[in-house]
């Protein structure tokens, strides 16, 4: 590619490809310039450094984050549909999670999440300090969860079942317990628990 038609649309495409092979911990400014036949040098052109490449990261994946809940339903309804969607996306942008488990870095365009929460428990009861409490409570299950989903494929699934089998005294009990265990039913229960227990927490 030619260095005069390279764009910060194109490093920022470029980057996010990179992101999405090989994670954050492969994402570097030189490891972008090759995704694009271009030089090092050219990169600077249009973000100053990593640290910025990362941010303007940040606000391509913010940009296709679901919208909140509209009207209808109950708060505690709305919470919980705003949150599934954010991580059912996010799942799929899973090298986000290295980027926001560091906490310093965040896009200004996923910023409305926070006071829509605060809104929808400020209609169950709760003031601003207990409505952030409950946000970060939720924002922090999602992480885990997020952070979790590489262990959580059924060929890995399987082969943990398998040794937990191995150290235990009733291994066909654990193999059935285990074997039965739906994930995508079991995040939503216990993210509704969550939230319910929050309502009240007044």
């Amino acid at each position: 590619m030619a260095r005069q038609f390279l764009t910060r649309a194109l490093v920022v495409a470029a980057g996010r490809r990179v992101a999405e092979a090989e994670g954050v911990s492969g994402l570097t400014i030189r490891r972008v310039a090759a995704e694009l036949h271009a030089t090092p040098m050219a990169m600077y052109r249009h973000v100053r450094d990593k640290r910025e490449l990362v941010l303007a990261l940040l606000d391509d994946v913010a940009e296709g984050l679901p919208p909140l809940p509209g009207e209808g339903g109950t708060p505690q309804e709305r919470i919980v549909a705003a949150f599934t969607a954010v991580d059912a996306y996010l799942a799929r942008h899973v090298w986000v999670v290295d980027i926001l488990r560091e906490g310093e870095l965040f896009s200004a365009r996923a910023a409305e999440l926070f006071p829509w929460t605060l809104d929808r428990f400020a209609e169950l009861g709760l003031d601003d300090r207990q409505a952030t409490q409950a946000y970060m409570t939720l924002w922090w299950f999602v992480l885990g969860h997020l952070a979790f989903l590489p262990s959580a494929t059924p060929e890995r699934r399987e082969a943990r079942t398998g040794l937990m089998m191995k150290a235990v005294d009733d291994p066909e009990r654990v193999g059935r317990a285990m074997r039965s265990f739906d994930h995508d039913a079991g995040f939503q229960q216990a993210l509704r628990l969550i939230v319910a227990s929050l309502a009240t927490n007044r």
